[in-house]
């Protein structure tokens, strides 16, 4: 028997289910929530306890979520991260017409199994146990291989992953022994004096003008550069493509917008290389400066400046104390500087931009 909604759980399911469409923005639900509910205003724990009541409902297959790695989806500004928005389940796909008899899991799925109540759960588990009965000490595997060998699909995992048997984390990739292959970076050695820097920049311009500078540098001089593009976003997960270089870097030097959604990337990305042991992601100081010292005319509205009222001190605490003030005095101002003002005729006229990464 499944256990009754909480208090909470059970006034966003009403909610839900009296909302005109099947997709509800979650700051109605959280609004309607702190005016029901007055012992959630003031209290720290008001958004966790949100989200567990969120959590609940998807549960008891009343709400799915947006898939996890759709950051467009999520505000993760402030833990734990909420949907921007929820799907309503409707109809029959909510209660199947049968209910699968009792069945006794392994260990391993013994959490999956007791939120499993579907036919389609059950089947896929009973794959996975087979998987696991046979393989007992399996190879880690990229997710699309992995799927490929359990389901006959490549993509069958990536779909499973938006179900509640992946969401509640009683299925993780761990226990299947496969992993997302990060990204690839987009980069170029230039051979040079020195420890090996890889230098990653946000935009493709910028990419490419600091390629042309440092191969236009003598060689006894320049560092020993891998220049790479992040491809804007994408640098927060090919950030994990680090040790795949040959030589490997000893740190790492980013130079992106200086934008909220700039800062962030960077950010994020020196947490993950953080907790996956890696190179240091670190600024790339000089370039930063250059561009906070450039004239009025370079500051323009910030689109990505749209989250009302952030922690600009939090977000550019990744950048050095002598530059984070006047960064978060930037945001809270509304604009951005564009790294593109940082192009290749400066970085010719002022070699040093280049040459002072390693320092």
């Amino acid at each position: 028997m499944s256990q009754p909604l909480s208090p909470l759980a059970s006034r966003i399911a009403r909610q839900v289910a009296a909302a005109e469409g099947k997709r509800i923005l979650v700051a109605d639900l959280f609004a309607a929530a702190l005016e029901h509910d007055l012992s959630l205003v003031g209290d720290p724990a008001a958004r966790a306890r949100f989200r567990q009541a969120l959590d609940e409902l998807v549960s008891a297959s009343l709400i799915t979520l947006p898939a996890a790695a759709s950051r467009s989806a999520w505000d993760a500004i402030i833990e734990p991260p909420l949907p921007v928005r929820v799907t309503r389940v409707d109809g029959e796909s909510a209660r199947p017409a049968v209910r699968p008899g009792p069945r006794v899991w392994p260990s391993a799925l013994e959490a999956a199994g007791w939120i499993a109540s579907r036919a389609d759960e059950h089947a896929v588990l009973e794959r996975i146990a087979r998987w696991l009965r046979d393989n007992p000490a399996p190879v880690q595997v990229p997710i699309g291989e992995r799927s490929a060998e359990l389901f006959g699909d490549e993509k069958a995992l990536g779909r499973f992953r938006k179900t509640r048997l992946f969401i509640s984390g009683a299925l993780t990739l761990d226990l299947l022994a496969c992993y997302d292959p990060p990204l690839p970076f987009a980069s170029q050695h230039v051979p040079g004096v020195g420890p090996v820097i890889l230098l990653v920049t946000e935009n493709l311009a910028t990419y490419t003008s600091f390629l042309a500078a440092a191969r236009g540098l003598d060689t006894a001089s320049r560092p020993d550069l891998h220049v790479a593009w992040g491809v804007g976003g994408s640098f927060e997960q090919s950030v994990l493509s680090i040790p795949l270089l040959d030589p490997l870097p000893r740190y790492v030097r980013y130079f992106g917008d200086l934008d909220l959604a700039g800062l962030r990337i960077a950010a994020r990305a020196a947490r993950q290389a953080a907790k996956a042991d890696l190179p240091p992601v670190l600024p790339a100081t000089a370039c930063y400066r250059f561009l906070l010292e450039g004239p009025a005319n370079w500051r323009r509205p910030d689109d990505s400046n749209d989250a009302g009222q952030p922690d600009y001190a939090d977000a550019c605490a990744w950048l050095p104390p002598a530059l984070s003030p006047r960064a978060a005095q930037l945001l809270a101002s509304g604009k951005k500087i564009a790294q593109e003002h940082l192009g290749l005729r400066v970085l010719l006229r002022e070699p040093v931009l280049v040459a002072g990464l390693a320092s």
